[in-house]
């Protein structure tokens, strides 16, 4: 980056390699418009053509924009490296638009488009994921101790190249508190293929890789994009117009209505969350929130993006559900699981379909995960008998 964001006025938004539209500092906020020349699909489901500018107050963006902002530790990275505030967004943006997640990407306004070049290439001879760790504020990953937020927020995740070219996946390593966080989400995603294979619903790829000190680290294939195809994606928050802060504050009824609202298939989008909700119920997985669920479109339409981002919270302390059902995060039986379903449109027997799948699925997850992550025994008994008690009450 040649410039320094702070100083930039106004930022050109593409979608795909169109131009259309614009990111505008003015005395009373930053101001999105549709350029006049621009007929294209909008640029978010909540960023209609004939809306007129949205203006959004002091250093703020639209909320799809501000979702478009890594989380965690690399935003505090980046916050840092170019010495601005959390609530100058704009400038937060500017040096991670070019490789924004789904068809949106986002320049300086006059700057030239250019491709950027991706953090890690997997196809290096000898892999070393020392300076991801360094990049994200860890400069000394073994004097770091104590756990501070949930632990999937905690994962540090950066855009890698799986071949050698163009960024097209997600290179996710466990931070130093956590240290089989990577095992634990690698476990969790092959058993929900167990119960997605049954359902047909897909999951993200992924695999656990290692670098040359023997850190492991989980290559997650991006679902937005395919062969140098970049597809449109959204995630619950971006639909719901809500800012990222605000991805514990819906229920999931109310999200579950928004994402499938989008949809082709309604349908089969509640379906899909049902599975979801169900899944991480019965794993003990406390961080199904608002931007853990995404749509994309492959160019039919907006379907349920494949599962991700799915460790089980339960080993570390985290028992409860991100997103109430029915006003409580916790309790969650089968009855009441069967009342959501039929609360937002899911048929019953297709909601009684999708909680026997998912229970057969997760029969053995404890013991899968246990032994993958090599939990102590303390850990290892709190799991077992937290989740047994749940399929209790599910069988």
């Amino acid at each position: 980056m040649t410039y320094d964001p702070r100083l930039v006025d106004a930022a050109t938004v593409y979608v795909d390699a169109t131009a259309a539209a614009t990111l505008t500092r003015t005395p009373i906020g930053t101001e999105f418009r549709y350029r006049d020349d621009y007929s294209g699909r909008p640029v978010a489901t909540t960023l209609v053509l004939d809306g007129g500018p949205v203006i959004s107050p002091a250093g703020a963006v639209p909320p799809f924009f501000a979702g478009l902002l890594p989380e965690g530790r690399r935003l505090s990275a980046l916050r840092r490296s170019i010495k601005t505030s959390a609530d100058d967004e704009l400038s937060l943006l500017l040096p991670v638009g070019a490789d924004l997640v789904g068809n949106i990407s986002l320049f300086p306004e006059g700057k030239e488009r250019k491709t950027v070049t991706p953090a890690v290439d997997m196809s290096a001879r000898e892999l070393d994921f020392s300076h991801v760790l360094t990049e994200a504020g860890i400069p000394d990953p073994v004097s770091l101790a104590g756990v501070q937020d949930k632990a999937s927020a905690r994962t540090i995740a950066i855009p890698t190249s799986a071949g050698g070219g163009a960024s097209d996946a997600i290179l996710k390593i466990s931070p130093p508190e956590y240290p089989m966080l990577v095992e634990n989400e690698a476990e969790s995603l092959a058993c929900a293929r167990i119960m997605a294979a049954r359902l047909r619903l897909p999951v993200a790829r992924a695999e656990v890789v290692r670098d040359v000190h023997g850190r492991s680290g989980l290559l997650v294939g991006r679902f937005d994009r395919e062969r140098g195809a970049r597809y449109p994606v959204e995630d619950a928050a971006q639909i719901m117009g809500i800012y990222p802060a605000d991805k514990y504050s819906v229920d999931f009824e109310e999200l579950t209505l928004a994402v499938a609202g989008v949809c082709r298939s309604p349908l089969l989008a509640l379906r899909s969350l049902a599975a979801q909700l169900a899944f991480a119920w019965l794993t003990g997985n406390g961080d199904l929130h608002a931007k853990n669920i995404s749509v994309v479109d492959r160019g039919k339409g907006f379907e349920v993006a494949p599962i991700y981002d799915i460790p089980t919270t339960a080993p570390y302390g985290d028992h409860s559900l991100a997103l109430p059902v029915a006003g409580s995060s916790v309790g969650l039986s089968k009855k009441k699981f069967l009342s959501y379903c039929m609360e937002v449109g899911l048929p019953a027997p297709v909601g009684e379909a999708v909680a026997q799948k998912a229970v057969s699925a997760t029969e053995n997850y404890a013991e899968r995960i246990i032994a993958a992550c090599s939990f102590d025994p303390r850990r290892a008994r709190d799991l077992t008998r937290i989740l047994r008690s749940r399929r209790r009450a599910w069988e």
